[in-house]
This record gives C-alpha cells, structure tokens and sequence, in this order.
C-alpha cells in the first residue's frame, strides 16, 4: 500500500470522527430519492435491527414500516413512533416477484443500507446509479449516520480487487483493515457508531490476540446500559468467564451456606435431644399431651392426677427444657 492510501485513510478517519461530534437539527423525517431499476419494486421497507447480531437476518417481523416510491424516487417515513434513544435499522428494497423480506449481501445488487434514528431524527437518503442501488449513495441528516458511512467505506477495502493484485498477502489486509477499524470503534463517542465499527471488525476471531483493548473497551463503555452493550458484552469470552466465576461464587456460597445451617440444625437436635433425656417417664408423657394443645385440666383428667401436681410437673418440664412457656414448649 502506498503512502498516498495511507494518507486518504487517515483523511477518512478524521472525517469519521468529526462525524460521529455533531448532531442533526433537521425535522423528524426519514426521507430520500431513489433511482431504481425495472428489476426493483418500487416499495422502501424499514426494519429495526435490535442487536448487532441481527444485522444480515431478515424476517416479516422485522419489518416495522414501508413506504412506496413515487415517479421521481421520492419516500418518506415518519419516525415519531420510534424510541428517543438511538437505534440501529436498516432499509432495504426487493426484486420483483421476490418477498419483501429479502436481503442481498454483497455485489452490486446488494440491496440495503444500515441507518440509526431516533423519534426526532432528520435523515436523507439519496442515489446515483440505477445498476448499483446502494454501492453510491449519499446520507446527509443525523450525523451518526455518515459515520457509519465512511465505516462501510473502510470495510470495503477487505474484498478490493486492488488488494487481490498486490503482492501483499490477504490476511495482512484483513488485520491492517481492522486495526483501523478499532480504531474508529475506540476514538467514537457515539456507543452505536463504536459497537457497528467493532462488528465490522470481526472482533469475536481478533479477541484473542487483543484481549487489553476489549478490556479497555468494556471500561469505557461501562455506563453504557442499551441492549446492544449487553448482548455485546455476553459474547466476549472475558464476560463469560466472568459470569462462569460468578455461578461457581454463587454456588460455593449456597454450599457453605447449607453446610452450616445443617451444622446448626444438628446441634440443635442433639442439645433438644440431651434436654428431653433429663425428663422423667411422667414428665415426657405430660410433655406430649402439652405438644398436643391439652390443657392442664385435660392432663390432670387423662393420668387422673391432681391440677396441683400437674402444675408441678409442668413447671418442671419448662426448667429442664429451658422453655418459658406453653407455646415455647409446644415449638420444642
């Protein structure tokens, strides 16, 4: 790669930065002009991606609104029923005679571009070339999206022919492409913007031997509480091991837990046991009559036996079992 690569790479890269700072003040509309072949239905459809996971399956689902192109390219969807805080979505245009939920990935019929929106977003979306739907195209609006953009700008270089005829061997490109493209993901202040660079990155097969940076990454973006931190999150091996650790604390700690209340249970038993050993035969036949709700009178009827004596013997069962009352006798 020459030095003149390198230097339009480094121009992109500021410019994704810059990108990523500013905010769009235009209406609440998502809207665009699109140059469509005979082979496309002239139907816009807009889906909501909701984890990065999901970002090449496609579904009815999925699907959350379309809008139909007019003679002159023109559609519009109104966004005032989306969240306030950011999203991914992404739309997308079918052949004829084919499903609506119909994806192509790659090649110059590839028919679908990724966006992120909120309910108060202003996006524009317009292309150039009939026989290429999205290859060029410029988005203009809310600003994460040109970022997002010049991403897709830098992972295109990944299956450039440019590269296939260097000398250069493929893998080294590949790393070379996502070095930069960590970068992006690390300097963005935008939590969307950074996770869809890293996503391009193909972190999942680069963690092993950039274990530091993740744990870098996952420190900055602690905070960051959207549902695609946390699916990301749970696919880093560091966080699984982390919740591995997590169970076996948690199931050490019932462990124990259970170890020394069944040691209490048994030292109960046997002191319990050692009391009842201290009552005579007549003190344990009243004692049962007592763990039977009988009332003293009930007891004095059942031995025939004075209420006096009775009383005696009770007074008695309380001392040698360390009791201060009826009830307390009756839970022994």
């Amino acid at each position: 790669m020459n030095k003149l690569f390198f230097f339009n790479w480094a121009l992109l890269l500021i410019g994704v930065g810059g990108f990523a700072q500013s905010q769009s003040k235009n209406e609440s509309i998502i809207q665009g002009k699109l140059l469509l072949d005979s082979i496309w239905e002239p139907v816009v459809y807009l889906s909501h991606i909701k984890s990065f996971n999901d970002m090449y399956t496609m579904s009815n689902e999925m699907i959350i609104a379309e809008a139909s192109v007019d003679s002159t390219g023109y559609f519009s969807f109104m966004p005032d029923y989306f969240p306030k805080d950011d999203q991914l979505f992404r739309v997308h245009v079918s052949k004829k005679e084919t499903p609506a939920a119909s994806l192509i990935i790659g090649g110059k019929e590839e028919n679908h571009l990724f966006l992120i929106a909120n309910n108060t977003a202003g996006i524009v979306i317009n292309n150039f070339d009939k026989s290429e739907l999205f290859g060029k195209f410029e988005i203009s609006g809310y600003k994460p999206n040109a970022s997002l953009k010049e991403i897709d700008l830098i992972e295109s270089y990944r299956d450039s022919t440019r590269f296939n005829r260097s000398t250069m061997k493929k893998e080294f490109v590949t790393r070379a492409i996502n070095e930069k493209l960590r970068f992006v993901a690390d300097t963005s202040s935008h939590p969307l913007v950074s996770l869809y660079a890293l996503h391009k990155s193909k972190f999942e097969s680069n963690y092993p031997i950039n274990q530091q940076f993740y744990k870098n990454y996952l420190e900055k973006w602690k905070g960051e509480r959207s549902s695609y931190f946390n699916v990301f999150r749970s696919q880093l091996p560091m966080t699984k091991n982390e919740n591995i650790y997590y169970y076996i604390l948690l199931g050490l700690s019932f462990f124990v837990l259970g170890f020394l209340l069944n040691q209490f249970l048994r030292s109960k038993r046997e002191k319990n046991k050692k009391q009842l050993s201290l009552l005579s035969v007549q003190e344990r036949k009243i004692f049962n009559l007592i763990k039977l709700g009988r009332s003293n009178k009930e007891i004095s009827e059942k031995y025939s036996i004075g209420l006096s004596t009775v009383k005696s013997h009770v007074s008695s069962i309380y001392t040698k079992l360390n009791v201060n009352s009826r009830k307390e006798a009756m839970d022994f």
